[in-house]
């Protein structure tokens, strides 16, 4: 049976200098589109899911609330693994990510290589849905790892999509079948 996944990426986050974007928590008025994004899940999920960050954790919650859905946290969701990446100008991270897509197997920033966080992040995403009975799943999570699952399942380029997928935005995944349902809005 055809289930659906719908990769959402957090709410934007307040930044903390000095302190790892995996414990930076939502900003003031982060979640002001969220109604607008809970309208546009089709087909609507039976569950919310999220990583282990704040971030996630806080539009998980206020989205399971707008659903009227069960929320639940999962290991292995969390973003690609960056503690000891120091906070650079938004050009230097772009540049640092775009390679970061490019070579998957190199450590380019932080603990884990691309290759790593999308086998981390599938094993976790295979953990959601197969332990579930929900024909829908929402999955807040972040976005190289969104990038990464989606490029792997749906031949889409990560990078791009990195680029695309603003805060709240979403991608849709058929499963197990894992095609790319419709594009990022």
């Amino acid at each position: 049976m055809a289930r659906t996944l719908h990769l959402i990426k957090h709410g934007c986050p307040h930044i903390v200098p000095g302190t790892p974007a995996h414990d930076w928590a939502l900003a003031q008025n982060a979640l002001e589109g969220l109604h607008v994004l809970a309208d546009r899940l089709f087909p609507p999920p039976g569950l919310v899911v999220s990583s282990e960050e704040p971030k996630a954790i806080a539009t998980a919650e206020a989205l399971a609330r707008i659903l009227n859905v069960p929320r639940r946290r999962m290991l292995g969701l969390h973003e690609h693994l960056r503690y000891t990446t120091a906070f650079v100008s938004p050009e230097v991270f772009q540049a640092q990510v775009q390679r970061f897509f490019l070579e998957p197997d190199v450590l380019v920033m932080g603990e884990e290589s691309a290759t790593d966080a999308r086998t981390r992040f599938r094993n976790a995403i295979h953990a959601v849905m197969q332990g579930n009975p929900y024909g829908c799943v929402a999955v807040v999570a972040h976005g190289t790892v969104i990038s990464l699952l989606a490029e792997e399942m749906g031949g889409t380029d990560p990078t791009a999509l990195w680029r695309s997928l603003d805060f709240l935005g979403h991608v849709s995944l058929a499963w197990p079948e894992v095609a790319l349902r419709e594009p990022p809005a």
